[in-house]
């Protein structure tokens, strides 16, 4: 398999990998979905709105799985470039400390001050209930859905993307079963979606561990389990840009979620859900594909082969922006029944409809934007990636969120996103730029 990430030809090996990546993504998307479609419904558009209330913490920790599968996964891949299988097992043994570590601590810590941070999110009287329930019955499985989340990129790292596809399809439809019987069957309403959820991350994170112990070439070891400072440092500096770009996304839906609130209430707020799922597609589309692509660009980079990182690269993005064209054209010319495919309200149709049009029609942009971002995490430039999301999100989201509703009114927080997006994809494409005659 490493020579073929040396050898084989670029595009062959951009669709091995990224294919079934991509598809494995997509999947994972399904969980969002399932619990939308199953609480819309069945329990209607306060559900819906308990669930974009506790979205900024779904964020926040997609953001800690991401720190260890961006940052695990590309410095594996690094030093597996460098002919280093050692020091490969030692970044996935501290990967599995830390997650245990900070999974259990961030788990607590929510279960205990969960009222609280319900109401900090912006929970209203209407939606409240729903939130709380939520997050209850989701957080005791925090650490199995960490390691799921993380260890994929592990697999894909050493060559095998049909397995890491497979294990993500296994959870899919395992949530799925578990949302109907729960939901539907059971009428156990937000617990029983957050159970759902839950328990389906459960089997994979076995499926994984038991895969790196018996049967892949990078062994998880007991000895390798521990706190081993440098090599954290060494993740932390790769996955950090990953982590900030979703803490700094969370920040920008709670703000969101306040400012749609102000203007448009309880409706706002339930049409969000559907927005962020719908953007989420989009997104995770070509998320998927630069995660497939990450294992060649890593290898590569660490054995200076930088002809092949610029030619993986290049192609990459040209797929990647016409998939973001397609997507979504698609999504925006059948935004009506997109929506209706999660509630059976009129009013929160015609309004949902609206907002996306509003709110996606760039997403072209952040295709290229995360594109650049991809690619420094990828090489273990995180630091490239920290000054972009910086700019993204605390120099353009953030401000234009508190800015642009008092003179648009709700428009404003619509459009704060792909106005932030775009400026933020010219941005990152001047610093592949400078990348590129540094690798010449």
């Amino acid at each position: 398999m490493n020579n073929d990430l040396e050898r084989k030809k670029i595009l062959p090996l951009l669709i091995k990998f990224s294919i079934p990546s991509t598809i494995a993504v997509l999947i994972n998307i399904i969980y969002n979905i399932t619990d939308r479609y199953f609480i819309g419904q069945n329990i209607g558009s306060n559900g819906l709105g308990g669930l974009s209330i506790v979205f900024p913490i779904v964020i926040f920790i997609g953001g800690i799985g991401m720190f260890f599968s961006i940052g695990g996964g590309s410095a594996a891949g690094i030093k597996l470039g460098e002919k280093d299988k050692d020091g490969a097992e030692k970044v996935l043994g501290t990967t599995i400390f830390w997650i245990l570590v900070i999974g259990g601590v961030v788990s607590i810590l929510t279960l205990v001050f969960l009222t609280p941070l319900v109401k900090i999110l912006g929970a209203s009287e209407n939606n409240f209930t729903y939130a709380h329930s939520y997050f209850k019955y989701l957080m005791p499985f925090l650490v199995f859905q960490l390691i799921f989340m993380s260890l994929n990129s592990f697999i894909r790292t050493e060559g095998m993307p049909m397995l890491s596809m497979k294990i993500n399809i296994s959870s899919a439809i395992l949530n799925t079963i578990l949302d109907y019987i729960f939901i539907v069957k059971l009428g156990m309403g937000m617990e029983g979606a957050a159970l759902g959820t839950g328990l389906a991350g459960v089997l994979p994170a076995l499926i994984q561990i038991n895969y790196f112990i018996n049967l892949s070439r990078i062994r998880l070891k007991l000895k390798n389990i521990r706190p081993n400072l440098p090599v954290m440092s060494n993740i932390s500096k790769i996955g950090i840009g990953s982590f900030l770009n979703q803490l700094l996304n969370g920040i920008s839906v709670y703000i969101m979620n306040i400012k749609l609130g102000l203007y448009g209430g309880d409706l706002a707020i339930a049409a969000v859900g559907i927005v962020s799922i719908s953007r989420n597609f989009i997104n995770t589309s070509f998320i998927g594909f630069n995660q497939g692509r990450q294992p060649i660009l890593s290898y590569n980079y660490g054995a200076k082969n930088y002809k092949r990182v610029k030619e993986t690269f290049i192609i990459s993005t040209k797929i990647t922006f016409v998939v973001a064209v397609v997507l979504t054209l698609f999504i925006l010319l059948n935004a009506s029944s997109v929506a209706r495919f999660f509630v059976d309200d009129d009013r929160l149709v015609t309004f949902t409809g609206r907002a996306m049009r509003t709110n996606l029609f760039m997403m072209v942009s952040t295709a290229m934007y995360l594109s650049g971002t991809n690619y420094f995490q990828s090489v273990g430039k995180g630091h490239k990636t920290t000054q972009l999301l910086t700019i993204r999100l605390v120099i353009l989201t953030i401000p234009l969120l508190l800015i642009l509703p008092n003179y648009l009114g709700l428009n404003g927080v619509w459009l704060a996103f792909p106005i932030s997006d775009t400026i933020s994809a010219i941005i990152a494409m001047i610093f592949m730029k400078k990348e590129f005659k540094k690798l010449n």
